[in-house]
């Protein structure tokens, strides 16, 4: 095909059609409003506590999935804006954790900055505990909320398995035998024929 004006004039026009089109949707996709996205709690432990009246949203996680006692347990809270989804900032928290034995231990005045906060803490027995959150920002409470975890009995060392088999089982066998062995002696049938 011969190059003609005409041929040459649509060339220009399509070009500067398409690199018209990739300007606008450049400055048009850039000028528009951008999405902030907030690191919150997620996994299988995760629990949370919504106060409409407020208008705070608490998160609740906890590490290792399932806790078993006189280990350590992380313990993670993020308090946000229910409708906004941002983090609450600036506040005090205190958590009281109350086991299944109404034994309770206390966390106070704790200072969060960003709206998350973590606790390590060993919980000293198995069974079901209650975690209480308060959130305070200047004098003021924000915000109380309740969480639960359950807590495995720690699992014994193979060797103290072993023993107790030993102890709760072989031991009284051998007694029972012996006992067994020194009656049928006196009465002088150690040997059934």
């Amino acid at each position: 095909m011969p190059v003609t004006s005409k041929n040459l004039n649509i060339s220009t026009r399509v070009m500067t059609l398409s690199i018209t089109s990739i300007f606008v949707i450049l400055v048009i996709g850039n000028t528009s409003p951008k999405a902030t996205v907030y690191a919150h709690l997620s996994g299988p432990t995760l629990q949370q506590w919504v106060d409409k009246e407020t208008g705070i949203k608490i998160q609740f996680a906890y590490k290792p999935e399932k806790p078993i006692a006189d280990s350590p347990t992380e313990l993670s809270f993020s308090v946000q804006n229910l409708t906004t989804g941002q983090h609450i900032k600036n506040f005090r928290a205190s958590a009281v954790i109350i086991n299944d034995f109404q034994r309770a231990f206390k966390f106070l005045n704790i200072p969060v900055v960003n709206g998350d906060f973590s606790l390590k803490y060993s919980f000293p027995d198995s069974g079901h505990n209650q975690i209480l959150v308060s959130i305070n920002k200047d004098s003021f409470g924000l915000a109380l909320a309740s969480f639960r975890v359950s807590v495995s009995a720690p699992f014994p060392p193979p060797d103290i398995v072993a023993k107790s088999i030993i102890v709760g089982v072989v031991m009284p066998a051998a007694i029972m035998t012996a006992i067994l062995v020194l009656i049928k002696k006196k009465s002088g049938q150690l040997f059934i024929k």
